[in-house]
C-alpha cells in the first residue's frame, strides 16, 4: 500500500472546513486500511468541527467493525458518527447546527468498500479511464438523474454545491454502501468539492498518472488554487499495491 495525500484553505476562505485520514487498521488477526475525506458544511456552524469529529471518531471507533463489508454493521457505524455530530449540536448551541460529508474507504484484501455521504467523491483512475466511485447527494445529481439537466450542465449549474444528505443535520441519515474489487493497476482518489469543482476528471487523470503519488497530490491542489481556489481542497490518493504511512 502506497498513499499520499494534503489539504489546503483555497485561495478565497480564511478556515480549512475539510478533514482527512489515512491510517493503518489492526483488527484482531488481520490488517486493513481506511481512508476518509470529511467536508464541514460552510454554510453550518463549526463546519471545521464537525469534520474533524466524524474522522477522529473514526480514528478511535472503527477497530471494533468485526466485517468491514457487512453493508449493515457499516452502515449502522456511519449512523453512530450522525448520531455524534447531531448530540454535539443539540448540546452545544455555538455548534447547533454543525455537519459534514463523509467518504471514507477501506482497503481489505483485494477489495474496498465504501461509505459515502454527501458530494466528496471517491475516483478509480487507470491508464484507460477515470471513474466515479460515489454518487454524489446533491441537488444537481437530482436534476441530472430525472434527465432534466447533462452531466456537463451540472458542473457549471448555479446551484452545484447544494447537498442533499449530510451527517450532523437530522437524527437519521441515509448511507450509500459500495463495494468493489481493486484493479491490480489503479490509483484511488477521494477528494472534496473543492477539487473536481476546480479541476476536470481528464486533468485530475493525467495528472495522477503522470507524477509520483506525492507530487500528484500537490499539483492537483496547486492547480485547484490556480483555477480559482473556491473552496478548501483535500486529496487523499492511494495505489493498493504499495506501503502506508498513517496522517494524523
Amino acid at each position: 500500500m502506497k498513499c499520499a495525500y494534503g489539504s489546503n484553505v483555497g485561495s478565497l476562505r480564511t478556515v480549512n472546513q475539510d478533514a482527512y485520514l489515512a491510517a493503518t487498521i489492526k483488527n484482531i488477526d488481520r490488517i486493513s486500511y481506511v481512508f476518509a475525506v470529511a467536508d464541514g458544511l460552510g454554510g453550518h456552524r463549526s463546519g471545521e468541527v464537525a469534520s474533524k469529529t466524524a474522522v477522529d471518531f473514526i480514528k478511535n471507533n472503527l477497530s471494533r467493525i468485526r466485517n468491514y463489508f457487512d453493508s449493515e454493521e457499516m452502515m449502522s457505524f456511519v449512523k453512530d458518527i450522525n448520531l455524534e455530530l447531531k448530540t454535539i449540536g443539540d448540546d452545544e448551541p455555538a455548534r447547533l447546527g454543525m455537519a459534514t460529508t463523509l467518504t471514507m474507504c477501506i482497503v481489505d484484501g483485494n477489495q474496498l468498500c465504501i461509505c459515502h455521504v454527501g458530494d466528496s467523491r471517491a475516483y478509480s483512475i487507470t491508464d484507460e479511464k477515470i471513474v466515479r466511485l460515489t454518487k454524489d447527494h446533491s441537488l444537481v445529481q437530482i436534476l441530472v438523474d430525472e434527465g432534466k439537466i447533462t452531466q456537463e450542465e451540472a458542473e457549471i449549474h448555479p446551484q452545484k454545491n447544494v447537498i442533499t444528505r449530510a451527517l450532523g443535520t437530522d437524527n437519521s441519515v441515509n448511507v450509500d454502501f459500495y463495494r468493489y474489487y481493486i484493479e491490480p493497476d489503479a490509483i484511488y482518489l477521494l477528494c472534496s468539492d473543492g477539487l473536481f469543482n476546480m479541476v476536470s476528471d481528464n486533468n485530475i487523470k493525467a495528472i495522477v498518472l503522470e507524477n509520483t503519488l506525492e507530487d500528484a497530490a500537490k499539483k492537483l491542489i496547486d492547480l485547484a488554487n490556480i483555477n480559482g481556489g473556491k473552496d478548501n481542497i483535500t486529496v487523499v490518493l492511494f495505489r493498493p499495491l504499495e506501503g502506508v504511512a498513517d496522517a494524523q
